[in-house]
């Protein structure tokens, strides 16, 4: 097909404008279809050649992507095919059908209740290490006032994630004009430029908004954002956030876990603790509580557990029937 380059280009556009795709997601998309015209180039091979899925699919393989790469990297094209038919630039009949591409299921890896505790108590020490310093000190330098803020926002930013289940993205874009201290929520804007809302109304959240906007008044740092660095003022980058996330951990507990597992550390212990599935659906921005269920939520050994103990046959623990009917409705209303 002629124009291959200009049709990739104006379907990036397409996606960006027309279906609210961020500008993540379109450069992923970009990366995935540049990687697919690269391919076609060097296989010498047309865009309408039946046979080329597979041999795409062993030239992902031979640049050592995973599994999930190429599902992803096929559903791009797949929707880059869909989008050609229906601008008429292209012949559904001429295409490659693209079937689904099974992937092995990765674990994922969540904290406990005691590891995430740990966590936000490393931060907490090295917070009130360095505010000790700034109420003692005869003279404060910019650094030691750029450690200051930067720990509390910081303490603020993981507090927020862990209670809420945020995007670490959809986090990072809170604008201060999106918080409602009448009723203590925050409008947050999701994937596909979707609203929703979450709530920070507990004691913990509100002390840390209230401190961190004390703060931040304290400092003069003024910006549209919650949550920004301490020299240029600009939002915080995923990549910063992953490295002191990695850096307290270290420190604590030598752990891998990620921003996103914080989402399903939230999800796990909210439906473990008989949350509504239905209802952590919308706060998690799902429009599916399927996806919910399956993504997210990662029953605990602990949970698990203590299930075997209380309803195993042999078990020496009796339930009144109307304790058992209360647990059987629960699980209708959450499923």
């Amino acid at each position: 097909m002629d124009n291959l380059k200009k049709h990739i280009e104006d379907f990036l556009t397409h996606i960006r404008i027309e279906n609210n795709y961020s500008e993540q997601t379109k450069k992923a998309y970009g990366i995935a279809l540049t990687i697919f015209a690269q391919f076609l180039h060097e296989a010498n091979l047309a865009i309408n050649e039946k046979k080329f899925i597979l041999l795409f699919i062993s030239y992902l393989k031979e640049r050592g992507n995973s599994d999930i790469t190429i599902a992803h990297r096929l559903a791009v094209l797949k929707s880059f095919f869909s989008y050609l038919v229906k601008r008429k630039i292209v012949s559904k009949k001429k295409l490659p059908s693209i079937e689904k591409y099974k992937t092995t299921k990765k674990i994922i890896s969540i904290p406990t209740d005691d590891e995430a505790n740990l966590f936000i108590n490393a931060i907490e020490d090295e917070y009130r290490t360095i505010k000790e310093m700034m109420n003692t000190a005869p003279n404060i330098t910019e650094r030691v006032k750029a450690k200051y803020y930067s720990l509390f926002r910081n303490l603020t930013f993981f507090t927020l994630v862990i209670a809420t289940g945020l995007r670490l993205s959809e986090a990072l874009n809170i604008k201060i004009e999106d918080i409602n201290w009448v009723d203590f929520s925050i409008k947050i804007l999701g994937k596909g430029s979707k609203e929703r809302v979450i709530f920070f109304g507990i004691d913990k959240l509100k002390k840390l908004l209230n401190g961190l906007f004390r703060i931040r008044d304290e400092l003069g740092i003024e910006s549209p954002y919650l949550f920004v660095s301490y020299q240029h003022r600009n939002t915080l980058t995923p990549r910063y956030i992953q490295k002191v996330m990695k850096d307290f951990l270290n420190k604590k507990l030598s752990s891998e876990y990620t921003p996103h597992s914080l989402r399903h550390y939230y999800a796990t212990r909210s439906i473990e603790k008989g949350a509504n599935i239905k209802a952590i659906a919308v706060l998690l921005g799902h429009a599916d509580p399927s996806t919910t269920l399956k993504m997210y939520f990662h029953i605990s050994r602990t949970y698990l557990r203590e299930v075997f103990e209380t309803m195993n046959p042999f078990s020496n623990i009796t339930l009144s029937v109307k304790e058992m009917m209360k647990k059987r409705y629960e699980v209708v209303v959450n499923l």
